[in-house]
């Protein structure tokens, strides 16, 4: 038994066992299609703006919404751009069984200010300008309070400019008050900690209005010096709290967005399509491995072998690269299987040529795998070039298909070329005379 021989085997199982070991150490994401969820398709409000401009509002709004749906604790979300207006992002949110309450994390600004309270409460605008003999002053800035069902809105005065912005801050958090009600608290940065401490011991007793999205969410009255750190008031319950804080810690919008369209699967559905596409999938497998025993004798065995093998290497490559399995990326995976046969086929039809042309068979061997290496790398090189337009230029769902069918088409490479040959050579090996190779009927 030759050495190389060995060492090619245990290179075989040492990737094997990594292949297991990766996918049970990271399981397979599936996506909106397969296992529930909400998908949003959102425009950012940028029509007026210079094409540069447009690119630079639209990925920075991917990826401060990004930042959010991290911190909600949706690592399998995604966030991409969109159709063809260039304005518009895709939001998939595999699992999410409440998509009201991300559609009102994603669409509010976050954009946080302090002001001091120049006026108020007023019952209306018309009030509130009375003062001022019908005119707001160009100092102050006229704001409502939030709507709730428990309150009317009001109206306040506000000194302008804020005293403290969201940019001002540090970190965000929920947290609870010593009444046990949810609130907000915040941390500021060194710079507008000084300037908050300045700006607290001067207006003890005073009025201050919290501002989120040009809505007042409270107003406290300033009882105690406030240097670097505070609390945020007004949250109905812990989750708005929460979500409040991720919108904090992200950033503010740079311009408003709408929600052109909101789509919810259920996880029923997402079922469904899994059992169908494996259904469809052992269906074909079977089918395949059939036809090659049938034609093939023992090199359909060892075809099937590198069959399971690739498949097995796929799976651990999505698992590894993190891809996100969808419906589309399914039949990726099952036109796999039909490409790996291919190879397949090519390589043993090279062999029984040689074996016509009488060459023995570990000349043959050698031949066939020779010659067909190139053909294969044409064809895989070619398709894998249509898969990379796919990617730069199709949908997300043609996306996750191109991205499966070349890491199907990588693997396939390894496990028809190396993982083959090794077991044709492990058959020659094992018999003492003369060796002859199953592979059907040569001539």
């Amino acid at each position: 038994m030759k050495r190389p021989l060995i060492r090619k085997t245990l290179f075989i199982v040492a990737i094997v066992l990594a292949s297991a070991f990766a996918i049970l150490r990271a399981p397979l994401r599936l996506g909106l299609d397969l296992r529930g969820g909400a998908g949003l398709i959102l425009r950012v409000n940028v029509e007026d703006a210079s094409p540069e401009r447009r690119r630079e509002v639209v990925e920075q709004t991917r990826q401060i919404l990004q930042r959010r749906i991290n911190a909600y604790g949706l690592s399998e979300a995604t966030v991409q751009t969109y159709g063809s207006r260039g304005n518009e992002l895709l939001v998939q949110l595999p699992g999410i069984n409440d998509p009201s309450r991300i559609r009102n994390l994603l669409q509010s600004r976050g954009v946080l200010e302090w002001y001091s309270v120049a006026g108020g409460p007023y019952t209306s605008p018309a009030g509130a300008a009375a003062q001022h003999d019908g005119i707001v002053p160009s100092n102050l800035k006229l704001v409502a309070t939030k709507p709730a069902a428990y309150r009317a809105i009001s109206w306040y005065l506000l000194d302008s400019p804020p005293v403290v912005r969201g940019t001002d801050l540090r970190d965000a958090r929920e947290a609870a008050d010593a009444m046990d009600q949810p609130v907000t608290a915040f941390t500021l940065s060194q710079d507008a900690a000084a300037r908050f401490e300045r700006y607290t011991e001067a207006n003890i007793g005073h009025r201050s209005a919290i501002v989120l999205d040009d809505e007042i969410l409270s107003v406290p009255v300033i009882e105690d010096v406030i240097r670097d750190s505070g609390q945020i008031r007004g949250a109905h319950n812990r989750e708005e709290a929460e979500d409040l804080a991720a919108n904090l810690r992200s950033g503010a919008l740079p311009a408003t967005i709408d929600v052109v369209q909101q789509r919810t699967v259920e996880a029923s559905l997402g079922a469904d399509s899994i059992r169908h596409g494996l259904q469809a999938g052992a269906a074909g497998l079977a089918a395949v491995v059939a036809a090659m025993l049938l034609y093939y004798r023992g090199s359909g065995a060892n075809a099937t072998l590198a069959l399971l093998l690739n498949g097995l290497l796929l799976m651990a490559a999505l698992a590894c690269f993190g891809v996100v399995l969808t419906l589309p990326g399914i039949a990726g995976a099952v036109l796999t299987i039909g490409m790996a046969v291919d190879s397949n086929v090519l390589i043993f039809e090279r062999i029984r040529e040689e074996l016509r042309s009488g060459k023995s068979s570990t000349a043959a061997l050698a031949a066939g795998f020779s010659k067909a290496f190139a053909t294969l790398v044409d064809t895989h090189v070619t398709t894998v070039v249509s898969c990379i337009f796919l990617f730069f230029f199709g949908t997300p769902a043609v996306k996750g298909f191109a991205t499966t069918l070349v890491i199907g088409l990588t693997t396939n490479l390894f496990t028809s070329v190396f993982v083959s040959r090794v077991a044709f050579d492990w058959e020659l090996s094992r018999r003492k005379r003369r060796a002859e190779l199953s592979i059907g009927i040569p001539g």
